[in-house]
């Protein structure tokens, strides 16, 4: 059973979340990381959604309220039929207020983040909270609905698509880091992680 989420408190001083999936008990998980970052004297914090594909909506939301003043949007749901855009917006918590006006925070993402990690990073992304580090994410910003056809068959129609809060599509092409950084084959190997390396260089400036 995959762990949905770990902390580390480096040596240097950089908090580091990796959030594994948006799953219905990742709300209360990710919540008690941000306490320990809360008690931590760091103000330097890294997530990685490498690899994370997304899950729950209404969590991508909840950890977005960490960071964003209440009633800042989140992400937009557009039906693409005319009628009126969704916006889901940040409940406003404030448990981080003191450490977010000197917060340093990086997100990493990959071609494996997708979904609901799309939706965080590029909130984070948007509203200039934190600087996106990786490569294109994988682009499945779209909503979609099963319908149960004859003979079993399901059918899924997609009704809607994710847009950033200043209206960049996730599901036409993903998220552009502000630092593109192509990890190879040969550095996993090698056990380098260059996109981790560079996140934590920006840190540490």
């Amino acid at each position: 059973n995959m762990p949905t989420i770990d902390t580390e408190l480096r040596s240097d001083g950089i908090f580091v979340i990796k959030l594994y999936s948006f799953s219905a008990n990742s709300i209360n998980l990710f919540k008690n990381a941000i306490t320990k970052f809360k008690e931590s004297k760091s103000n330097k914090l890294l997530l990685d959604l490498r690899g994370n594909p997304g899950g729950y909506l209404n969590a991508a939301i909840d950890m977005a309220s960490w960071f964003l003043p209440k009633g800042k949007p989140v992400v937009i749901e557009d039906s693409g039929t005319g009628e009126e855009q969704k916006i889901f917006r940040s409940k406003g918590y404030e448990l981080l207020n003191k450490k977010l006006a000197n917060l340093k925070f990086v997100i990493l993402i990959d071609g494996g983040s997708a979904s609901a990690s799309e939706i965080l990073a590029g909130a984070m992304q948007d509203h200039k909270v934190a600087k996106v580090v990786g490569v294109q994410s994988f682009g499945k910003g779209s909503v979609q609905e099963v319908v149960k056809m004859d003979k079993g068959t399901l059918l899924k129609i997609t009704v809607a698509k994710w847009l950033t809060p200043n209206g960049v599509s996730i599901s036409e092409k993903g998220l552009t880091p502000d630092y593109v950084v192509e990890a190879s084959a040969k550095d996993s190997e090698n056990k380098k992680d260059p996109i981790m390396e560079k996140g934590i260089e920006l840190l540490n400036k």
